[in-house]
């Protein structure tokens, strides 16, 4: 079987499957950039309101294939070779990882990268860096933070020992813990969910915090009045009072496709 990146559409819900399974779904050959290619795309698709990135019901990623790693040790912490991980944060579309079975190594990067993480009972995440010897790279030293307590973080990686799902959960990794079976149905439903409400809004939702995270409260305060009075040129704004005046689901138009660019300028700026 070729060692992939499947894509699908639920409506307006992008699904991004890894797909390597004889290698427990390592990315392998051209994957990491298939990966971001199909990450681009769809952020850059109106019609995507929020991504989906699952390995399926057995394995999320056990990270880069370690036979290539060893060939080419170089991109074990070349950030050209782990955009593709570190992507989803930086993106304006919320991505959700669904993760069953282990996120180890570049397949933890990837779920750490995500906006939100559902975690089947099985999933196990592991930062192996010290274990194999390298620096964790991919926000593993700066985003993680953001997620979990200094003491969590710190445990995750100086031990490199996989912490499971509860654990995970109980530490705030993890927003959910179900069934393996219904891991995927669930981060599905959350993305539908989003996707009802504005998605201007939620891109300026991620615009904000992403910028208060990088650049402190001051920034971020700032900054919400700017990204305010962009999302007040767009319909959405009267269709929300409208529909809620008219006791009706709101039918929000797609993001117009240079909103993005509106957002992280301000963004930057602010």
């Amino acid at each position: 079987m070729t060692a992939t990146i499947d894509r699908a559409d639920r409506g307006s819900v992008r699904i991004l499957t890894i797909s390597n399974p004889s290698k427990r779904n390592a990315f392998s050959a051209g994957m990491a950039p298939m990966l971001r290619t199909l990450l681009l795309e769809a952020d850059h698709d109106p019609a995507v309101r929020a991504i989906v990135v699952t390995g399926g019901d057995e394995v999320f990623s056990s990270g880069h294939d370690l036979q290539e790693v060893l060939d080419q040790p170089e991109t074990a912490g070349d950030p050209e070779a782990n955009a593709a991980f570190t992507l989803p944060a930086d993106i304006g579309t919320p991505v959700i990882a669904a993760v069953n079975g282990a996120a180890y190594a570049a397949g933890f990067i990837l779920a750490l990268n995500c906006d939100i993480r559902i975690a089947g009972s099985s999933a196990r995440f592991c930062a192996v860096g010290a274990r194999i010897g390298l620096v964790p790279v991919g926000g593993q030293l700066s985003r993680l933070l953001n997620v979990v307590s200094y003491p969590a973080a710190f445990t995750m990686l100086a031990t490199a020992s996989p912490v499971g799902a509860t654990a995970a959960r109980d530490s705030g990794f993890v927003n959910e813990v179900c069934d393996p079976a219904d891991t995927i149905e669930r981060a599905i439903a959350l993305a539908e969910e989003i996707s009802q409400v504005s998605p201007a809004v939620v891109r300026a939702i991620k615009t904000g915090l992403r910028t208060t995270l990088q650049h402190g409260m001051p920034a971020g305060n700032t900054l919400e009045p700017a990204l305010a009075a962009i999302v007040r040129e767009l319909p959405d704004g009267d269709e929300g009072v409208r529909s809620f005046l008219e006791k009706r689901p709101p039918q929000y138009p797609d993001a117009p496709t240079d909103l993005q660019d509106k957002l992280d300028k301000t963004g930057t700026a602010g």
